[in-house]
């Protein structure tokens, strides 16, 4: 019998290149356990459908995604497996289903399969599928006509978030495609390589920039960047402060539209945002001109 439970702790497994050992199997058991305790202790606050339900299980599933692409970028083990444990207890993402109702999971996931089948090469696949979650991404969403955030602290926290608010609709959208069109032709211009790393770094940045500009953006516009800046910070682990900075910013924002107040004034998370913007923008445009 002792045989048999040292053999048992030490063989491993594998599926396709990823092995695993039994104590590793029974590690991840107990975080996913963990996991489904912290959604059950919350759930019951809001209305329970099967909405809120298939968005938690597609949490986990995410979560498996998430470890997965790490190990793609790192060949790490230990970091694919604490991508998974993380975000499975990650305070955004159980508030986001559990307590609040929001869906976002659903657009993050076709998000995340999209970076990941552009640095495997299938870019009119990976186009499909980004498709995909923007389309579900703005069904999720409204256009507000008296302010321009709807909880997300975005730049109009800073510059005024009910001023202008018909010509800033129109001229932020406007502003935002030229940067995206701006991007694409330099892109296009200096013969730029789409290497791993700088898939992941436009992944990173797009997540952010695009609900920091765009307007009417709601309190849960952070969800695709929290879950990116964790994979970025996995991959560059110098970089860990910023999804720390990030996860401040999300869950301040949630818990200011769910309580009608914040601890701090909305700007300065958008001030926040905008330092993480900046250094994740720098880190891509060093490795994209690092080519020429």
């Amino acid at each position: 019998m002792d045989a048999y439970l040292r053999d048992l702790l030490v063989k491993k497994w594998n599926i396709g290149k990823f092995s695993f050992s039994f104590l590793d199997a029974l590690l991840a058991v107990c975080i996913t356990g963990t996991g489904v305790m912290l959604r059950l202790s919350v759930i019951g606050y809001t209305a329970t459908d099967w909405d809120k339900i298939s968005a938690m299980i597609l949490e986990f599933l995410l979560a498996v995604w998430g470890g997965m692409i790490v190990y793609f970028y790192t060949g790490a083990r230990l970091r694919a497996f604490l991508t998974y444990a993380v975000l499975v207890i990650y305070p955004s993402i159980i508030a986001n289903s559990a307590l609040w109702n929001r869906g976002s999971v659903f657009y993050a996931w076709f998000f995340l399969l999209s970076l990941y089948l552009l640095v495997k090469g299938a870019r009119v696949r990976a186009g499909l599928s980004a498709a995909a979650g923007a389309v579900i991404a703005l069904s999720r969403m409204r256009v507000s006509t008296q302010n321009l955030t709807l909880g997300w602290p975005n730049l109009y926290e800073i510059v005024g978030k009910s001023m202008f608010v018909d010509l800033y609709n129109r001229v932020s959208l406007l502003v935002l495609a030229g940067l995206l069109l701006t991007g694409i032709y330099l892109y296009i211009k200096k013969k730029v390589k789409l290497t791993g790393a700088l898939a992941l770094q436009l992944f990173v940045f797009l997540s952010i920039l695009i609900p920091y500009l765009a307007p009417s953006m709601p309190a849960w516009a952070g969800y695709t960047a929290d879950i990116g800046l964790l994979l970025y910070a996995m991959y560059r682990p110098g970089k860990f402060y910023l999804p720390m900075l990030h996860l401040i910013v999300s869950y301040s924002a949630y818990a200011n539209v769910i309580n009608g107040t914040s601890k701090l004034p909305m700007s300065l998370y958008a001030v926040i945002l905008l330092a993480v913007l900046t250094d994740v923008g720098r880190d891509a445009y060093r490795e994209a001109m690092g080519q020429s």
